[in-house]
């Protein structure tokens, strides 16, 4: 993307795969050998900051596995004297047509150790993965502006700039930039499907002239509760998301779990089911009755629905309808609902076509509406997959978009910034005409 759109796409430092890769990097090497520059190695399939090191010379380079080899960023803006990055959390419910959410909360999570390029062999200085500075001697330490821990809210990070005099509008456009661009690379790649679901974790890094760089996107974002800063970003976050996609409870795989504690009561009250009758044992609360009894339910599945209405209890339609719909998809008839059909299939029920603006703290960054129509050139989107030449149009109008709401915003960061996120944002809504809300963190 960057060889076809230039500067758009120049917010990653540059890389190289290994091994297919390394005579390219040999050759870069060898022409910037004079003012050794630094390198970062990340082995492929590896998470927590597993085998990841710096390096300066391509001789002090060793590895045995399929990797990365980026450029590292060595100007990252600092918070006494530690280096940070974020995790943004994004949604992809649909690509046909392409729709993106970013949540307005993320986490800024700090390295323990104070950064230096003089020392490459500790990770605590380099590195901020949650997993490895929580062992470090100075997470519990009450750090120089940081704090004790190494996890701030975005609203935090955002006071701190805001005290220390940063106007940080227009990089958080760049931010929502970065992301539509990056997925925008690879919407070309992804099939059509009508249950389209993608949940990602964005690494940035902003460098010490508040420039935006993408590190890497995770495509399975640890969404465990550490400490309080995860509580109140995740919760929140995954309530959001599911109100987002749409779906109830039942169809979420959460009602195998409200199946476990309504066993019992199945068992007393319904009987002529068969759920796990007499399998059960009353009074035992320990996972393994617990996955003894969701075992046998789920073995005798197909049982149950060939037994038709007689044997199919409004229990089972209750508590696990996506269970149900997906049997019924295979060929399975039973009269649970006439609604159903072999040829059903299943999907949110969403029509990504006019995509909800906003669902609590997710805001729709793509496709963006104007004030004249909701469909123009930028907006144009089917759910029958386009032809590749229609496609790639519809990728190039839209990078041209982004490259004049960035050309824009940054006009409007200089002449307006001083005067607050409000009218930076009123601003740029009348300068494009945009009907929707902007993108920004809270303070």
């Amino acid at each position: 993307m960057k060889k076809i759109y230039g500067s758009a796409y120049d917010f990653s430092p540059i890389g190289y795969n290994l091994p297919s890769e390394y005579t390219r990097l040999a050759s870069k090497c060898s022409l910037l050998e004079t003012d050794e520059r630094i390198w970062i190695y990340k082995p492929v399939g590896q998470s927590q900051g597993k085998g990841i090191f710096l390096f300066r010379k391509l001789s002090d380079l060793s590895y045995d596995s399929v990797a990365v080899v980026q450029r590292y960023i060595e100007n990252p803006l600092l918070i006494g004297g530690y280096k940070f990055d974020l995790r943004l959390y994004v949604c992809v419910p649909s690509y046909y047509p392409l729709t993106i959410y970013l949540y307005k909360e993320g986490i800024a999570r700090f390295a323990t150790e104070k950064f230096s390029l003089g020392n490459l062999s500790d990770p605590l200085r380099h590195l901020t993965n949650f997993s490895l500075n929580k062992w470090g001697p100075g997470y519990s330490e009450k750090k120089e502006r940081v704090g004790a821990g190494c996890k701030w809210s975005l609203r935090q990070l955002r006071r701190y700039l805001e005290q220390s005099g940063y106007r940080d509008w227009f990089l958080w456009q760049q931010v929502t930039c970065v992301i539509i661009l990056t997925i925008l690379s690879q919407s070309a790649s992804i099939p059509k499907s009508s249950n389209c679901f993608e949940f990602f974790g964005f690494d940035i890094l902003i460098d010490d002239n508040l420039k935006p760089w993408l590190l890497e996107v995770n495509v399975s974002p640890a969404l465990s509760n550490d400490c309080e800063v995860d509580l109140d970003v995740k919760k929140p976050l995954l309530h959001d998301l599911f109100d987002l996609l749409g779906l109830p409870v039942r169809n979420t795989g959460l009602s195998l779990f409200t199946m476990w504690t309504s066993a019992k009561n199945m068992e007393d009250n319904d009987d002529s089911t068969g759920f796990v009758h007499g399998r059960y044992s009353k009074g035992e609360n320990s996972l393994g009755s617990e996955t003894l009894a969701l075992v046998d339910v789920c073995s005798n599945t197909r049982h149950l629905v060939r037994q038709g209405s007689e044997g199919f209890s409004d229990h089972w339609h209750q508590y696990n309808t996506l269970l149900n719909e997906k049997i019924l998809r295979h060929g399975f008839k039973g009269s649970v609902n006439d609604e159903y059909s072999a040829n059903f299939v299943w999907d949110n029920g969403k029509d990504w076509r006019i995509p909800n603006k906003k669902e609590g703290g997710w805001i729709r960054i793509h496709p963006v509406t104007t004030m004249e129509s909701t469909n123009s050139d930028v907006l144009r989107n089917s759910f029958m997959e386009p032809p590749p030449r229609v496609l790639d149009k519809q990728i190039k109008i839209t990078v041209s978009y982004i490259q004049k709401y960035l050309k824009v915003a940054k006009e409007i960061q200089s002449q307006y910034g001083k005067q607050g996120d409000d009218i930076c944002n009123e601003m740029l809504q009348r300068a494009l005409n945009i009907n929707e809300e902007i993108w920004l963190p809270e303070k």
